[in-house]
């Protein structure tokens, strides 16, 4: 038996203090699991580090994503796709606008999907920054798209966009102005880190540049929903008695509706247990595209009799999965 109700919408607090994320695990699902050209990028020469953590996220893999390709080859104008798979930098585009694309015709271009260029190439040729460090490597500047206040401009520009299976869920962060609420798509998909940010240190004093430390900045090999612990941070769940009943509230934490890809659908089963942990009823929530969770909003399962505690298992299915992926697994107490 199925049960769900969307409720009201409520009010999420300015930022999650426990937002602390780990080290990436995605599952796969039939994408590469790296750009094995990253060795080619010129940035790789001073940032390996960097660079070999973008090489295993799906931007990297953007082109060579073989789901992709296989779409391409049912669109009347498939060059209105590349401007997110392979775009050009995004210093220069208005924010609003789709960013223009690479010539895919270039192989040697085209393959890095979306590259450091991307986000870190500003117009005159110099390296953007959320701090502009100098060094004679090449010419830096500090770039408000690069800071805490305007980071998401860059993620907005592709991801606000409905395409094929994609949905533009960067539309539901700026319609619900999550900003002012301390959120960014960077504080959620790319883990806080301190570390040197380049391969060498030493190099940079042997290049007559002040002595590298380190500092703080972002992890860039992001956490997406292919991994389980991450993707279990989308929800914030609670039980409470409910008159003669029980009811179990999954709240979408996030700053966009989920999930936010046709195809995708979480399944989420509760078990409604007694004092000494017998089973008493069973019910079962799906949310894909056509049953989202919008933002802050919530679902309900209700049971009918009252328990001591809940026991909730939740269920990933996503377009490449071979079977559905368990993500989360707990039991919460009843509240009264």
């Amino acid at each position: 038996m199925r049960s769900w109700i969307l409720l009201a919408a409520l009010t999420l607090p300015c930022a999650r203090e426990d937002w602390k994320l780990e080290a990436v695990r995605p599952l796969a699902d039939g994408r590469p699991v790296e750009n094995d050209k990253w060795h080619e990028l010129s940035c790789a020469g001073c940032h390996e580090n960097v660079a070999r953590e973008w090489a295993r996220t799906t931007h990297a893999t953007a082109w060579l994503d073989p789901r992709y390709q296989e779409e391409l080859k049912d669109k009347r104008k498939p060059e209105a796709c590349h401007n997110c798979h392979i775009p050009q930098p995004l210093s220069g585009f208005e924010p609003g606008t789709k960013p223009k694309p690479r010539d895919a015709a270039q192989a040697a271009v085209a393959h890095m999907g979306v590259d450091c260029n991307a986000c870190h190439l500003g117009t005159q040729g110099e390296i953007l920054g959320p701090v502009g460090a100098q060094t004679k490597a090449h010419a830096s500047k500090k770039s408000a798209l690069l800071t805490e206040e305007g980071q998401s401009q860059l993620c907005i520009a592709c991801h606000a966009t409905n395409v094929g299976p994609v949905i533009g869920i960067a539309k539901d962060f700026v319609e619900t102005s999550q900003w002012e609420k301390g959120k960014s798509c960077v504080g959620c998909h790319m883990q806080a880190i301190e570390r040197e940010f380049v391969s060498d240190p030493a190099s940079h004093e042997k290049n007559g540049d002040p002595a590298y430390v380190k500092r703080a900045g972002r992890s860039h090999e992001l956490q997406t929903p292919r991994d389980p612990g991450f993707l279990a941070r989308a929800f914030e769940v609670s039980a409470s008695a409910a008159g003669a009943g029980t009811r179990v509230t999954l709240r979408n934490a996030c700053g966009h509706r989920v999930p936010g890809l046709i195809g995708r659908e979480f399944e989420i089963e509760a078990e409604l247990l007694d004092a000494q942990g017998r089973s008493v009823d069973k019910q079962t929530l799906v949310l894909d595209h056509t049953r989202s969770l919008g933002v802050d909003e919530e679902a309900a399962i209700e049971f009918s009799k009252t328990g001591a505690k809940v026991r909730l298992r939740g269920l990933h299915q996503s377009p490449g999965f071979e079977k559905r992926a368990l993500f989360l697994e707990i039991e919460i107490p009843v509240a009264r």
